[in-house]
């Protein structure tokens, strides 16, 4: 194991020689945290001092931030390296929360270590295979076009130059035509995100650690793309009834509450929270309800 500075993470090494990247802040009942897309284990840094009273754990998946790239993985695989990782920080039982492009991961870990899992709480999350068809239009482009071997670098590259160019310096970027633009194509929750100077900052950070491996950054947000086409590698029937928790806002923009809906239809006794009018981070205005489930 290496330590980075605080605020950066730490590895764990697997048994397989790959590096598993994770980061710790909080203190109280454990909660694995899942990053969505782009996103790393920075992302729990805008949860930092809020009213979450857990130890939150975020964990780079393969190939992002300081997690080694794993060719022709599983979503399912992912459960065991968090199961490996529990033990290296001699943690019995844990929440999981998954946001986004980590809800799926949230839901697959419930599935193949229900004995260790509380609660499991997926948010703005995806069915799968997802359907891309009520998505945002670059949403939809990367999904249907990302995937592609020239296409889907390309796609991969041209978001890897604009999210690094926000990091750099996330005034004049906030400010620029396209970051404008960019505002205007989210929903209310997220362009309260973008105005509060520190989580806005902190976002910018967490999305440029997606691209921190260069090549494999990119080829892990394609293979993340292909693993949502694919169907459930689990058997999601096998989840104990009430274990999982579903949120989404209706006005999701990013990942239409259909996903939702399929999802409770499928996940045995799931609880299904709707924000009504709310967008893809939702969650954000419900901190405290959110600490209520992973904390009890």
């Amino acid at each position: 194991m290496s330590r980075d500075s605080k605020e950066e993470g730490e590895t764990f090494s697997l048994p397989d020689g790959r590096n598993l990247g994770y980061l710790v802040v909080g203190e109280g009942k454990p909660v694995f945290y899942f990053h969505g897309l782009p996103g790393s284990r920075l992302d729990i840094l805008l949860l930092k001092g809020k009213r979450l009273k857990n130890q939150i754990i975020g964990v780079d998946r393969p190939g992002i931030g300081l997690s080694t790239f794993s060719p022709n993985r599983r979503i399912s695989d992912f459960a065991a390296d968090v199961s490996r990782l529990a033990d290296h920080l001699g943690i019995g039982k844990f929440a999981l929360l998954g946001f986004s492009g980590g809800a799926h991961y949230a839901i697959s870990c419930a599935a193949l270590v229900a004995e260790r899992v509380t609660h499991a709480v997926a948010i703005s999350g995806l069915s799968l295979p997802v359907d891309s068809s009520e998505m945002s239009g670059m949403n939809r482009l990367f999904l249907t076009l990302g995937t592609t071997p020239i296409v889907g670098e390309w796609l991969q590259k041209k978001q890897r130059d604009m999210i690094l160019k926000m990091a750099k310096d996330p005034d004049a970027f906030t400010e620029s035509e396209q970051g404008r633009k960019m505002l205007e194509n989210v929903g209310k929750n997220e362009a309260k995100l973008f105005l509060d100077p520190e989580l806005r900052d902190v976002f910018f950070r967490s999305s440029a650690e997606t691209y921190r491996q260069g090549p494999d950054g990119i080829q892990a947000m394609i293979q993340e793309a292909k693993l949502m086409k694919k169907g459930w590698d689990v058997d999601l029937s096998k989840i104990p009834p009430g274990l999982v928790h579903l949120w989404h806002g209706t006005a999701d923009r990013n990942s239409p509450v259909s996903n939702a809906h399929k999802n409770a239809k499928a996940i045995p006794g799931a609880h299904l929270e709707l924000f009504e009018g709310g967008g893809h981070t939702v969650f954000f205005d419900n901190l405290e309800k959110l600490g209520e489930i992973l904390g009890s």
